[in-house]
């Protein structure tokens, strides 16, 4: 598949840490994601295609990168745990996959890109993504650090895993 952009760049910033980050946002400039007021890469970068927004906006720190796809191929992301929260507040508020709420994201802040569903559907409302009643996604993305585009195997158990502890033994 072609990658749109080589270099990862945040689809969002929440707005209390755009400053952070070299940029000076109005409130009026942010969209409402889950209940968190969050700037999207279009008003960080405006008028940037998407192979150069890494030059604009990166994060200084990242727990992982993905790839949501789109009819010209994939647009490849970065997310720290806070971007995480967000997206996994959105997916389960809307009883969706994180993935699809991350695809979601995109669509409306990059809203020149026709941006696809993990069922190859072109995003245009969240009630119309796919629903999800899988896994645990807090438990498979946050706590065991799964990329969001990973399907969770049919062996994870859908309550998530179990915190074990191994203490005393002796072999």
């Amino acid at each position: 598949m072609v990658t749109l952009n080589p270099i990862p760049f945040p689809l969002f910033l929440t707005l209390e840490k755009a400053p952070n980050y070299g940029h000076d946002i109005a409130s009026s400039d942010s969209l409402d994601i889950a209940g968190h007021l969050v700037v999207g890469a279009s008003t960080l970068a405006p008028s940037v295609e998407p192979q150069q927004v890494h030059l604009h906006c990166a994060l200084t720190d990242r727990i992982n990168a993905d790839a949501v796809r789109t009819t010209d191929g994939e647009l490849r992301f970065e997310y720290t745990a806070e971007h995480l929260r967000i997206i996994l507040d959105l997916a389960a508020g809307h009883g969706i996959r994180a993935w699809d709420a991350a695809a979601f994201i995109a669509h409306q802040v990059l809203p020149d890109l026709t941006v696809l569903d993990s069922d190859k559907t072109p995003v245009k409302t969240l009630e119309a993504l796919p629903k999800h009643d899988g896994v645990d996604q807090e438990s498979f993305h946050a706590a065991s650090n799964f990329p969001l585009s990973v399907v969770p195997p049919p062996w994870f158990p859908k309550a998530g895993m179990p915190n074990v502890t191994v203490s005393g033994w002796h072999g």
